[in-house]
């Protein structure tokens, strides 16, 4: 019975990354058909043609996916009893699906306003919005904090060393991230964008 419940439980943790990697890639892929802004920062992503951008962001990925399988490996902590075993997964697993929901939620709202960034430059859309509804009235970069959820899942479900290290480097690098982002939203929105950051938090609901 816990054998099964393990295998259930791991096709959905499996089911919630896999859509949102799919999502994610084809969404960034369709990014490259909405006319863009020249960037702002200095970035040597930006400066390269978009068949070098998707191939090496895919090469990237491969590289990425080798590493974290190496990274799978357990913890070295002790074993659980089963019922606390059961109890960290399923907990687990509703970090990962609340992380899924929340990135295809976010990813639907944002819509054509999708553009990459890097930690150092940012290139919004020629006709950019700033989006302030559905799940950017509770946080200023859902998305990120979407990421955040399905590696704490992760790392809750599994254990392992992937997530643990993973999740700091992320939380580092998306913070990072948002502060270019914001910096960029300020110049371009002006008093739209302050008004909208003095009322939305940038990662954590103000309610919890």
């Amino acid at each position: 019975m816990e054998q099964r419940f393990e295998t259930v439980t791991d096709w959905i943790a499996a089911a919630g990354v896999g859509l949102v990697l799919v999502v994610l890639y084809l969404g960034w892929f369709a990014s490259y058909l909405t006319p863009k802004r020249a960037p702002v920062g200095s970035s040597l992503w930006f400066s390269l043609p978009a068949w070098t951008q998707l191939t090496a962001g895919l090469l990237i990925t491969a590289v990425g996916a080798y590493v974290c399988y190496l990274l799978w490996q357990p913890l070295p902590i002790p074993n659980f009893s089963p019922p606390i075993s059961i109890l960290l997964r399923i907990s687990g697993l509703l970090l990962v699906m609340v992380g899924t929901v929340l990135f295809l939620w976010a990813r639907r709202t944002l819509g054509k306003m999708y553009a990459a960034s890097t930690s150092s430059a940012v290139q919004l859309n020629v006709e950019h919005r700033l989006i302030q509804n559905g799940p950017y009235a509770l946080v200023r970069h859902p998305i990120y904090v979407s990421y955040g959820l399905l590696f704490a899942g992760l790392l809750v479900t599994y254990r392992t060393w992937m997530p643990l290290l993973m999740l700091p480097m992320l939380i580092a690098s998306m913070s990072r991230r948002a502060r270019r982002e914001e910096q960029v939203l300020a110049e371009t929105f002006g008093d739209e964008w302050c008004a909208y950051a003095a009322r939305v938090p940038r990662f954590v609901p103000r309610r919890w």
